[in-house]
């Protein structure tokens, strides 16, 4: 459910998610809970959120969703992973997953440097509600999420 606004430009019109109307109202949980809990006030930041918890999630790591999560991870670092196999795995998860069906993958780039143990992920998304384009860049160096 949006809402639709008309812009000044005559024809054209954006879409907005009643939740983001009350700027009071939290939509959800801010990931990761490093430094403890804190609120997403903006669908934006929310889905920016879940996105990023379901390419760090393990699948079977969440209770009573066994294939939920991409499992980045153990993916990434498995004696012979292939990118285009990784790819494939992110976009079926997040087209799997109904709290991610507000946006459209635009580009998975999977960047690998064998030599010095580091792996780059970098997914493009575009939110279909306002088409504002967005990123996620996930680094692995040495088994550490950066």
């Amino acid at each position: 459910m949006a809402i639709e606004i008309t812009n000044k430009i005559p024809g054209s019109q954006t879409q907005i998610n009643p939740l983001d109307l009350n700027p009071s109202v939290g939509v959800g949980l801010s990931y990761p809970f490093n430094d403890g809990l804190h609120i997403n006030y903006t669908t934006k930041d929310q889905i920016h959120d879940n996105l990023l918890n379901t390419l760090l999630t393990e699948p079977g790591e969440r209770l009573l969703k066994p294939f939920y999560g991409v499992g980045l991870n153990s993916l990434l670092f498995e004696q012979k992973v292939d990118s285009n196999f990784v790819k494939e795995k992110i976009e079926t998860a997040i087209l799997s997953d109904s709290l991610l069906n507000s946006i459209k993958i635009e580009n998975v780039e999977i960047n690998f440097d064998r030599n010095d143990n580091k792996v780059n992920v970098k997914v493009e998304y575009i939110s279909r509600l306002d088409k504002q384009r967005d990123a996620i860049e996930i680094n692995y160096t040495n088994n550490r999420t950066i």
